[in-house]
């Protein structure tokens, strides 16, 4: 468990330093979370193996400390959003860099495909 939360804690100060792309604002309704909170989420609710509702429920229960109230279905949206993708990847590249990685043998994203 310890090793989960040192994970959580250090996860913020990364998404703040990865490079993301911002996309064209689409139309319709602004987005209810920032890629940031959203990217925290999806990271988050991995590292503690909840299913989408359970984190949803958890969100719920520790939104007024976190100002994040979504729906389950918002959390599985997440997985679909393309700048969370983008952000994750970046992510993952930048990990990889700061842990000295050269040589790739695994991915990170479950394709089977490494990244340069």
């Amino acid at each position: 468990m310890n090793d989960v939360k040192g994970a959580i804690r250090n996860l913020e100060p990364l998404i703040d330093e990865q490079q993301t792309l911002k996309s064209v604002e689409a139309r319709g309704r602004p987005p209810e979370l920032t890629l940031k909170q959203s990217v925290l989420i999806l990271l988050t609710k991995e590292l503690i193996g909840k299913s989408n509702r359970n984190m949803a429920s958890m969100l719920n229960l520790f939104s007024l400390l976190s100002g994040i109230d979504v729906s389950y279905k918002k959390v599985e949206r997440l997985y679909s959003n393309y700048d969370v993708s983008l952000a994750i990847l970046n992510l993952h590249l930048l990990i990889m860099k700061k842990k000295g990685v050269k040589k790739i043998n695994a991915c990170g994203d479950g394709t089977g495909y490494s990244y340069p």
